[in-house]
């Protein structure tokens, strides 16, 4: 719980920063990772690299002093001997001091000016058989290595020598200097190339983020500049593109809303239409007929001769049944019962002979796999689109011959309808005022969306027309 809490805490934090910040972050934080550590090292290093060649140095004088001062102790020339150390202190950089003991500790001479320190005079003496011994010392001065050789193996007494570290420490201060310096011009860098990167990784975000805000108000026009051609460049591309689909997109739901609303205008100027035909014809034909039917039979109850009723009576059930056809071809019309009862290939056939009859053309119907019922829905659709495109064939192609050709698959119909006629320019109509026509293709297409399936006309003038449509089985079921 408490790493959740954590976990939860830190992005909290990390996530209300910019990518700016936290890519500025990222590079300091690992040029200080790699700049402190380094200095570390390289000062603890070349610390222990000059002490040790600090103290080889001074080893090397106090030997170099005590081989020197052999001669002059045993002879007990202590003027030369002070000589001799003078002249070692002076010669020889970063040395301070110079003392020579003799066996007891004593000293015989030193190159002190104000007297010999008391420090030094506590110091043990140099233990038998030691070649040479190093002590550091702290001093006013700061740190001092005093270096101690015996004389003829301690028998004639030792010298002492003290080393400053002063130059040790100042040469590894230049160089931690000379390190900082780079790794501030480093950081400093660092900090510009960050700066320089997070500009080219959040302009090109910040772009797409302002067209993600144009195309959510609806502006699909706006376009973000191209920037690069990395991924994200390629994201902008492929936001671009997709905010092109989505403006035909939406410029294609338009069209069709348009459409849709013409179509549901004619539609309901047509059922208006269909209704005052149903009505006229029922006033005009099967009303008189009922009505001559009435006054027949009325008649008939009032005479007495025989024959007159029977000449009477013939003439009114042939009246009787010419009144029951028109009913019969008025419901016909609507919608065939035949359809419903015997299926969709059944009332496409009994459609076919009706319009060979009354348009004269020559029609062919050619069905495969549609020995099974097809679902209402999708029966009703393919009937109603073969139905229109006959309507523009007759009324349009001035056509010779028509094909229709249905065809079941395993998960759809296919339905293909081709004439021979003069043909038309697809894109031309449904951009043209012939109303006629475009709400024709138009309530076709929708018959095949609403069950969601397609429909596409290709013709061209002087080829003929041909309608495909395909109607999925599995939508009519839902349906």
């Amino acid at each position: 719980m408490r790493a959740g809490r954590w976990a939860e805490g830190f992005w909290g934090v990390a996530g209300a920063a910019s990518i700016r910040v936290k890519v500025m972050g990222i590079v300091i934080g690992l040029i200080l990772m790699l700049g402190v550590p380094v200095t570390l090292v390289v000062r603890q290093g070349l610390s222990a690299a000059l002490e040790r060649e600090l103290e080889e140095r001074g080893v090397a004088i106090a030997l170099s002093l005590a081989s020197r001062s052999q001669e002059l102790v045993l002879t007990d020339r202590l003027l030369a001997l002070y000589t001799l150390a003078k002249e070692t202190v002076k010669t020889n950089k970063g040395v301070l001091y110079a003392y020579v003991t003799d066996a007891r500790g004593a000293v015989l001479v030193h190159t002190f000016e104000d007297g010999m320190p008391e420090g030094l005079l506590s110091l043990p003496p140099l233990a038998d058989g030691v070649p040479h011994r190093v002590r550091p010392l702290s001093t006013e001065a700061g740190v001092v290595w005093s270096v101690s050789a015996p004389i003829l193996g301690g028998r004639a007494g030792a010298v002492h020598v003290g080393i400053s570290t002063s130059e040790m420490q100042a040469t590894v201060s230049g160089h931690i200097q000379k390190i900082l310096a780079i790794t501030s011009a480093v950081l400093v860098l660092g900090i510009l190339l960050a700066i320089g990167m997070t500009t080219v990784l959040t302009r090109p975000l910040a772009q797409l983020a302002r067209a993600a805000e144009a195309v959510g108000r609806g502006d699909f026009a706006w376009r973000a500049p191209a920037w690069a051609r990395d991924e994200i460049g390629q994201l902008g591309a492929s936001f671009a593109w997709m905010a092109e689909r989505l403006g035909h997109f939406r410029d294609e739901l338009r069209r069709r809303d348009e459409a849709r609303g013409r179509l549901l205008e004619q539609i309901i100027t047509a059922q208006e239409e269909e209704r005052r035909r149903i009505a006229r014809e029922l006033h005009d034909e099967t009303g008189q007929s009922l009505t001559s039917l009435a006054l027949g039979l009325a008649s008939i109850t009032q005479s007495r001769d025989l024959e007159t009723v029977h000449a009477r009576a013939g003439e009114l059930r042939a009246l009787a049944v010419r009144t029951l056809d028109e009913v019969h071809n008025l419901s016909r019309g609507l919608r065939p019962s035949i359809l419903d009862d015997l299926g969709l290939v059944p009332a496409l056939e009994r459609h076919l002979e009706e319009y060979e009859t009354t348009r004269g053309l020559t029609v062919d119907l050619h069905a495969r796999g549609l020995e099974r019922r097809l679902p209402g829905p999708v029966e009703i659709a393919v009937y109603r689109i073969v139905q229109e495109a006959l309507t523009n064939v007759a009324k349009h192609a001035e056509a010779r011959a028509v094909s229709v050709l249905l065809e079941r698959r395993d998960d759809s119909v296919r339905v293909i309808v081709e004439d021979d006629g003069h043909g038309f320019d697809a894109r031309e109509v449904l951009a043209s005022g012939d109303t006629d026509r475009r709400l024709g293709l138009h309530g076709m297409l929708e018959r095949a969306l609403l069950l969601g399936g397609s429909l596409t006309v290709e013709s061209t003038p002087g080829r003929g027309t041909s309608v495909f449509a395909s109607i999925p089985l599995a939508a009519g079921e839902a349906g």
